[in-house]
């Protein structure tokens, strides 16, 4: 992983949260002393005050990044609304909608995942999508100061939101495709049975020569 550059690092603590947060209460300092209520020591009082506000502010909440495979499909699919739900209020509405539409997705071939034993393109795409990528991506994007995020250019000249949102409208339009042919090869498996029951049992009479 290449290091973060040092100006990105100074926009990150620029944007924070516990920074804001400080910033905002340090101005109670030189307010203090405009109304007269402090002389001597204002400029320690608004230091005490910038950092109380700092290490206030100063947490992020915990994303898990990864998800163990060897979980079973429901235990798979409860660790994933745990991350999601501590994400949501960080996300967008669009977001949101993207994540339950995924969530949908993955409850019609999780179990398929956890399930199969042959090589598959498309379970392979589930498989890490729901393990590494999306808890990932989710961890990485709320990691980021809320300002940051939706005002510094990233990438193709999009901010951090609005690359989450393509990526998950990306994810959710693929996963929605796997789910389309799970159910094709279901399908097919079923005419398949179909035929083949038909040409097993087409003589009900057991006594018929």
């Amino acid at each position: 992983m290449r290091p973060v550059p040092l100006k990105t690092r100074i926009l990150l603590f620029f944007y924070s949260n516990a920074n804001l947060a400080g910033c905002a209460l340090a101005l109670i300092g030189p307010l203090l002393l405009f109304l007269g209520l402090i002389e001597r020591g204002w400029l320690l009082i608004t230091a005490g005050l910038y950092l109380a506000g700092y290490f206030l502010m100063g947490r992020t909440p915990e994303i898990e990044r990864r998800i163990e495979a060897s979980l079973s499909a429901q235990e798979t699919l409860d660790r994933l609304d745990d991350i999601v739900s501590k994400a949501r209020p960080h996300l967008t509405e669009g977001m949101n909608r993207h994540l339950d539409s995924l969530r949908t997705s993955l409850v019609e071939v999780l179990p398929r995942m956890v399930d199969a034993r042959a090589p598959n393109d498309d379970l392979f795409t589930v498989r890490e999508t729901v393990l590494r990528y999306l808890p990932e991506t989710i961890a990485n994007y709320v990691a980021l100061p809320p300002a940051f995020r939706a005002t510094h250019v990233l990438k193709d000249g999009k901010t951090a939101r609005e690359l989450l949102g393509d990526q998950l409208e990306l994810l959710d339009d693929k996963l929605r495709e796997v789910v389309t042919n799970v159910a094709a090869s279901d399908a097919q498996a079923l005419i398949a049975n179909g035929k083949f029951l038909e040409a097993k049992f087409r003589q009900a009479d057991f006594l018929a020569s």
